[in-house]
Protein backbone atom coordinates (compact mmCIF):
# COMPACT_ATOMS: atom_id res chain seq x y z
CA UNK A 1 0.00 0.00 0.00
CA UNK A 2 1.39 3.64 -0.83
CA UNK A 3 0.55 6.58 0.30
CA UNK A 4 1.80 10.23 -0.61
CA UNK A 5 3.30 12.98 2.10
CA UNK A 6 4.07 16.37 1.81
CA UNK A 7 7.30 17.94 2.45
CA UNK A 8 7.47 21.45 3.27
CA UNK A 9 10.81 22.98 3.61
CA UNK A 10 11.82 26.47 5.68
CA UNK A 11 14.07 26.93 3.06
CA UNK A 12 13.85 27.09 -0.64
CA UNK A 13 17.37 26.06 -1.30
CA UNK A 14 17.43 23.01 0.59
CA UNK A 15 14.37 21.78 -1.89
CA UNK A 16 15.95 18.56 -4.08
CA UNK A 17 16.02 20.64 -7.64
CA UNK A 18 18.02 18.49 -9.01
CA UNK A 19 17.62 14.71 -10.47
CA UNK A 20 20.57 13.97 -8.39
CA UNK A 21 19.45 15.08 -4.82
CA UNK A 22 15.92 13.43 -5.49
CA UNK A 23 17.90 10.22 -6.30
CA UNK A 24 19.95 10.32 -3.51
CA UNK A 25 17.16 10.91 -0.83
CA UNK A 26 14.96 8.13 -2.88
CA UNK A 27 17.85 5.53 -2.61
CA UNK A 28 18.31 6.54 1.46
CA UNK A 29 14.33 6.39 2.02
CA UNK A 30 14.30 2.67 -0.03
CA UNK A 31 17.12 1.69 2.48
CA UNK A 32 14.57 1.99 5.21
CA UNK A 33 13.44 -1.36 6.47
CA UNK A 34 10.25 -1.94 5.80
CA UNK A 35 10.02 0.66 2.20
CA UNK A 36 8.63 -1.46 -0.51
CA UNK A 37 9.18 1.80 -2.94
CA UNK A 38 9.18 5.42 -2.91
CA UNK A 39 9.16 8.09 -5.33
CA UNK A 40 10.02 11.70 -4.94
CA UNK A 41 8.35 14.30 -6.80
CA UNK A 42 7.68 17.78 -7.60
CA UNK A 43 11.03 19.38 -6.38
CA UNK A 44 11.09 16.88 -3.10
CA UNK A 45 7.77 18.70 -1.82
CA UNK A 46 5.96 14.83 -2.45
CA UNK A 47 6.80 11.69 -1.32
CA UNK A 48 5.23 8.43 -2.27
CA UNK A 49 5.83 5.49 0.23
CA UNK A 50 5.14 1.77 -0.59
CA UNK A 51 5.22 -0.75 2.37
CA UNK A 52 3.48 -3.91 2.59
CA UNK A 53 0.81 -3.12 5.28
CA UNK A 54 -0.59 -0.45 7.58
CA UNK A 55 1.01 -0.63 10.65
CA UNK A 56 4.14 -0.18 8.58
CA UNK A 57 3.51 3.65 8.14
CA UNK A 58 4.20 4.87 11.54
CA UNK A 59 7.42 3.30 12.09
CA UNK A 60 8.99 4.03 8.38
CA UNK A 61 7.34 7.70 8.45
CA UNK A 62 9.23 8.73 11.32
CA UNK A 63 12.68 7.76 9.72
CA UNK A 64 11.46 9.07 6.33
CA UNK A 65 11.00 12.62 8.05
CA UNK A 66 14.46 12.46 9.79
CA UNK A 67 15.58 11.73 6.13
CA UNK A 68 14.21 15.39 5.19
CA UNK A 69 15.21 17.10 8.84
CA UNK A 70 18.69 16.08 7.83
CA UNK A 71 18.23 18.09 4.53
CA UNK A 72 16.41 20.83 5.71
CA UNK A 73 16.41 21.12 9.72
CA UNK A 74 13.06 22.72 9.90
CA UNK A 75 10.82 20.74 7.21
CA UNK A 76 7.84 19.24 7.70
CA UNK A 77 6.69 16.18 6.68
CA UNK A 78 2.75 15.70 6.23
CA UNK A 79 -0.09 13.40 5.35
CA UNK A 80 -2.07 15.10 2.87
CA UNK A 81 -5.40 13.70 2.15
CA UNK A 82 -5.71 14.95 -1.16
CA UNK A 83 -2.99 14.08 -2.74
CA UNK A 84 -4.35 10.37 -1.69
CA UNK A 85 -7.47 10.64 -3.42
CA UNK A 86 -6.66 8.21 -6.17
CA UNK A 87 -4.84 5.64 -4.21
CA UNK A 88 -5.92 2.11 -4.52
Amino acid sequence: MTRKYAVKYKSKSKMLTTPEAVANTEKEIAAIDLVKSVKITDEGQVVAVEVAAEEDFSPVMDKVVNVFRRIDDKSEVSYKFGLNRDNG
